[in-house]
Order: C-alpha cells, then sequence, then structure tokens
C-alpha cells in the first residue's frame, strides 16, 4: 500500500513555488505603466523587463506580436521549471493552467489549417514541445479534422462541440469551455478557502467570456446542452447565465456582469472587460495572501501558476493599449495591480 505524506509534499511545493514567485515581474510591468506613453513607444520599453530576453535584440520595431509571445514563453519557463514537481492532488491545479496555455497553440493550429490553409510553424507556438501541441501540428499536416485535432490534445469536449456545430465558428467558445472544465476538476482538489477562491475566479473568468459568446450566437439545443453539462462557476449565478444564454439575452447577462462588479462599468470598458478585470485585481492580492495564509497547503501552486499567469496578461494588455494608443485611464482599469 503506497502512502502518501501530504505535508511534506506541501513543504517541499512551497519552497519550489516560493523560490520561483520571485520570477514574478509586476514591479517591471508598474514600472512601465508608470512610463506608459499611450503609443507604440510603450512597447520600446519591454527591453528593460524581465521579459527582454524573448524579444529579438535585432528587432528596430517591438511589436504586440512580440509581446504576447514573450509573456507566454516566460510563463512556459515556469512551467517547465514545475513539471513532475508538483505532488499529489496538486497535480490537477497544475495541469488547469498548463491547458489554458497549451489550447492558444491548439487553436491557432487548427486556424491556421483551416482559414489558411497553412500549417502553424514552431516559431510560431507558444509551447510546441508540449506532446499535445506537437501531436496537433501532425495532425494538421495530415488534414484531420479540427474535432480530431482537438481530441487527441485531451479537448474532448470542446471536440464534441466543434462535431456538433460542424464548423470552426464555435472553435474559442469551445475552448474556453474546454479549459472552464479543467478549472472545474481544479477547484475539486483545493483545500483551502484562498485556493477556491483562486481557482473560482478563473472559472468565472471563463463562464463570463463563454456566456457572453453563445448568447450573441443561434446555437444548436445539443451544443447548449454540451455547454450546460460543464458549466459551473464560483460567484456568479449559473441557473441566471444559462437562462440568459438560451434567450440570448445580451442585456440581462450584461446586467449580471455588472452586478457582480458592484454595479458599475468602468469608462471606455464593456460590462465583460470591467468584470474581467475586477476580478483579476482580487486574484492577485489573492495569489499573493496564499503564500502567508497557506504555507503548508497545495494550493500555493495556485498561488504560483495564477501570479505569473496575471504578469503574463498584463503585459499584454499594455502592449495592445499602447499599440492601438488606450489612454493611460483605461490601461489602469484593466490590468491587475
Amino acid at each position: 500500500m503506497k502512502l502518501t505524506y501530504d505535508m511534506l509534499g506541501a513543504e517541499y511545493l512551497y519552497t519550489k513555488a516560493a523560490v520561483i514567485k520571485a520570477q514574478s515581474y509586476e514591479d517591471d510591468l508598474r514600472a512601465l505603466l508608470a512610463q506608459y506613453t499611450g503609443d507604440e513607444a510603450t512597447l520600446e520599453l519591454f527591453r528593460a523587463t524581465k521579459l527582454a530576453r524573448f524579444i529579438p535584440t535585432d528587432m528596430k520595431v517591438v511589436e504586440p506580436s512580440i509581446i504576447e509571445k514573450a509573456a507566454f514563453k516566460y510563463y512556459v519557463g515556469v512551467l517547465e521549471a514545475i513539471r513532475g514537481r508538483t505532488p499529489g492532488i496538486a497535480f490537477k491545479i497544475y495541469e488547469a493552467y498548463r491547458a489554458a496555455i497549451i489550447a492558444r497553440d491548439i487553436e491557432l493550429i487548427i486556424r491556421m489549417k483551416n482559414v489558411e490553409g497553412k500549417i502553424a510553424g514552431a516559431e510560431e507556438l507558444i509551447y510546441p514541445e508540449a506532446e499535445e501541441v506537437a501531436r496537433a501540428r501532425r495532425l494538421a499536416e495530415e488534414d484531420v479534422d479540427p474535432a480530431r485535432i482537438l481530441s487527441a490534445a485531451g479537448m474532448n469536449k470542446a471536440a464534441e462541440i466543434i462535431k456538433k456545430s460542424r464548423s470552426i465558428d464555435l472553435l474559442s467558445a469551445a475552448i474556453d469551455i474546454e479549459i472552464l472544465n479543467f478549472f472545474n476538476e481544479a477547484k475539486k482538489v483545493a483545500k483551502t478557502d484562498t485556493g477556491r477562491d483562486i481557482l473560482g475566479a478563473r472559472q468565472d473568468m471563463f463562464a463570463a467570456r463563454t456566456a457572453v459568446t453563445l448568447a450573441t450566437i443561434q446555437l444548436d439545443r445539443e451544443v447548449l446542452a454540451m455547454h450546460e453539462a460543464v458549466l459551473e462557476t464560483h460567484r456568479l449565478p449559473k441557473r441566471k447565465l444559462l437562462e440568459a444564454i438560451e434567450t440570448r439575452d445580451v442585456e440581462t447577462l450584461e446586467r449580471i456582469l455588472i452586478g457582480a462588479t458592484g454595479g458599475k462599468i468602468a469608462e471606455g470598458l464593456t460590462a465583460l472587460d470591467t468584470f474581467i478585470s475586477s476580478i483579476r485585481k482580487e486574484n492577485r492580492k489573492r495569489a499573493k495572501s496564499i503564500f502567508v495564509r497557506e504555507i503548508l497547503s497545495l494550493d500555493v501552486i495556485a498561488g504560483l501558476l495564477e501570479l505569473l499567469l496575471l504578469d503574463a496578461e498584463d503585459a499584454i494588455i499594455i502592449a495592445l493599449s499602447g499599440y492601438s494608443k488606450q489612454p493611460k485611464s483605461i490601461v489602469a482599469e484593466l490590468v491587475s495591480f
């Protein structure tokens, strides 16, 4: 009979996570935002951050796609640093955060093949060394249909939706539904309130995004049923979300999201943007606090990966905002710090 020692595993994981936590570049992003110029020059400021090693030194003009790739490459480095070193049930949490990044590559592979008729090159992907991504590329080369590519990547629920809809119009929503399910499973294994809140916030983000997408589309009843079978929320009202989707009531859906953020939409943002930016800010605080509150819990892995994922998302927000000349006030609302 195999014995497991959760406390020993947690002690080991905490030490590992605390060391990697130092790789957060929140301070870099705060400094960058303080210098935000509201134009393309903002992107040049990333050369002075921890992302610099992923930005080609001979590149004369830094584009948002370069920052996006750099931010996610940095995040993959964190995933690789703890790969195979996540004890016990904490692996479910690791798996959810890893799947969120792999999904980006799988979607790109499918879209390039089916829209542009091209095979995504390794240099265009974030995590080409991941076995799911490598397998998806091989199948795309063999002209396999999108549903089979998703299934081979372990995204069976997304595959079912694409197979039923018989097009890739719902690809982004189908993949979001799949990732939502990963976070459903991750939250089930969390042992602390803080850990459940961190993972639940991600649940609500994906639930809100899919709800907004699906409420604007005429859906097949079977697709709606598949979504309903997977949908779980943390603080959002699940039944009200489903009713708004089924009736395609976008106004009610927006009221739900606005109500969850204190009843006010931030200037220049949509209800969805306001909702997501609000819970991202809360989640950064939780991700930091778990290292103080739950030092002997495997849930510290959620705090670590959430913190570094927020960094990546914030870097992309700042880059895209500068490129599209958004005012600093809007960027400040969107970032999580």
